[in-house]
């Protein structure tokens, strides 16, 4: 994408600066999750601010605004808001003062990323540090939001499995294991586009350590300081598909004789997934894979077969109690069984939290530890929560009512109080913050919002990372994700 930064915007945000009071020159203006869609759970984990900077009010904006000749920029301007608005309807003079200022003269305050935030308590502050470019505050609104709220609502759910992978490893393997080994995301050809992949999989990355995204690894060094060779975070999966399974039917005749290959030939030393279900799942169950056992107990890896079809929950159960029957294994130090380390399950369909929940419970009530199963969590558990009474929330910026809203300002001098407060909203969200606002961690340790000054609080828990067109604190992955995840 190549088009001129300013133009990164709704169309009312080109003619918003003629339209604030005349001389105002301080704007004031927070960033928001206001309520939760979902039932059991009221906080977002606030993530991506710190590559949105780096990406496009920094490099971006070098790149394709003030950098180029004002006459180009000019040129590109006029071309787009001509076709938008028609000539003489928009003015470009505060556009052409920004470029010539050469920077964006604003100041972002934040949360540190990784941060549980409950609903009502701002995660950003955005106010203008050159009294001419106060409207530049609220014109960041569009561009913020489109590429914050995604990350955000990813990391969240990446975070609720990982809570739901913490309650049942704890309860039922050994305490060596890692929960963040559990579920990998599987999501990327779901997504919208790539940039969308890469993003959401590094918020996924917060609480898991696998995913097969591999534009996450770049993202994340480039972003965010990590070298996922040394961290271990990024990890993939050697995994066969319907296509390869399908083919080598078509030319061997059977299936046992591409799974002894990928086990003495192709993969000897490596652990793998195998789709199982191609033709005859239990088949593959109860008949080749016991015919495999010697070349399975052989291999210096494990097999993960992987079912894709049909009710995942009851066909996860059975799976496992069936391999447990052909290739035993041990017992845990918390008295659940664990399958021989040579074979496992991984199911990469329709692992929605309640449907991930479901198994493990069956499996705890059956006695088998939660480890015998990983999950792979694709597109469709991204673009929608099912709850636990079966409501479907789909994921979108409402899930969690993001908004950005100004609150206060200077006019001639003089503070004044921004709020919006709509009689006819009876659901009570369109409700604003009013005034400068402190955002602070109560006695209980937990974010607390009190609105209402008439000047900044400097001593809450916003922290300036960006000013006049420079990052002022960055921060590494690893140290975000032990925040998010109390240093596990």
């Amino acid at each position: 994408m190549n088009t001129l930064a300013i133009l990164l915007s709704d169309t009312y945000k080109q003619v918003h600066h003629n339209m604030f009071p005349r001389g105002l020159t301080k704007l004031v203006s927070y960033w928001t999750p206001r309520r939760s869609m979902l039932k059991e759970q009221d906080h977002m984990v606030f993530f991506g601010l710190q590559a949105f900077i780096k990406e496009y009010l920094i490099t971006y904006f070098k790149r394709d605004f003030f950098k180029l000749s004002t006459d180009e920029a000019q040129e590109l301007y006029t071309i787009s808001m001509d076709i938008q608005l028609g000539e003489g309807n928009y003015d470009i003079s505060p556009i052409l003062k920004l470029h010539e200022l050469g920077y964006l003269p604003i100041q972002i305050r934040a949360l540190p990323e990784g941060t549980l935030v409950p609903m009502g308590v701002p995660c950003i502050e955005i106010t203008n540090t050159h009294p001419d470019f106060a409207w530049v505050v609220q014109w960041i609104e569009c561009i913020l939001q489109v590429e914050l709220w995604k990350p955000c609502a990813h990391a969240t759910i990446g975070h609720m499995y990982r809570e739901l992978a913490n309650f049942y490893y704890k309860k039922t393997c050994d305490d060596i294991l890692r929960p963040e080994m559990a579920c990998s995301d599987f999501g990327m050809r779901g997504m919208s586009c790539m940039e969308e992949a890469e993003r959401c999989s590094v918020a996924w990355l917060l609480s898991f350590d696998k995913t097969s995204t591999i534009p996450a690894i770049d993202y994340l060094d480039k972003y965010y300081f990590n070298d996922c060779s040394v961290s271990h975070i990024g990890i993939g999966a050697i995994s066969t598909e319907h296509a390869v399974m399908a083919s080598n039917y078509a030319v061997d005749g059977d299936e046992i004789t591409f799974v002894k290959r990928l086990l003495t030939e192709l993969y000897p030393n490596a652990s793998f997934s195998m789709v199982s279900d191609t033709y005859d799942y239990w088949n593959m169950i109860d008949n080749i894979l016991p015919a495999c056992k010697k070349e399975i107990m052989q291999h210096n890896g494990k097999l993960l077969v992987r079912p894709d079809s049909g009710d995942m929950v009851e066909i996860s159960v059975k799976t496992i109690e069936k391999l447990w029957n052909t290739f035993e294994g041990s017992v845990n130090s918390k008295g659940y069984k664990v399958l021989d380390p040579h074979i496992g399950i991984i199911y990469g369909d329709g692992c929605t939290l309640n449907n991930v929940k479901k198994v493990w419970e069956e499996l705890e009530k059956k006695g088998f530890a939660a480890n015998n199963i990983v999950f792979g969590v694709g597109a469709f558990c991204f673009s929608a929560v099912v709850e636990p009474d079966g409501r479907m929330v789909v994921v979108t910026r409402d899930m969690f009512g993001i908004a950005m809203k100004a609150t206060f300002g200077e006019v001639n001098g003089q503070p004044i109080m921004i709020y919006k407060d709509p009689k006819t909203d009876v659901s009570h969200l369109k409700k604003s913050h009013k005034g400068c606002c402190h955002v602070y961690y109560d006695e209980n340790g937990e974010l607390r919002c009190r609105d209402g000054y008439d000047s900044f609080v400097y001593d809450g828990a916003l922290k300036t990372v960006f000013k006049d067109g420079e990052m002022c604190y960055v921060e590494t992955f690893k140290k975000i994700r032990n925040r998010l995840n109390g240093g596990n």
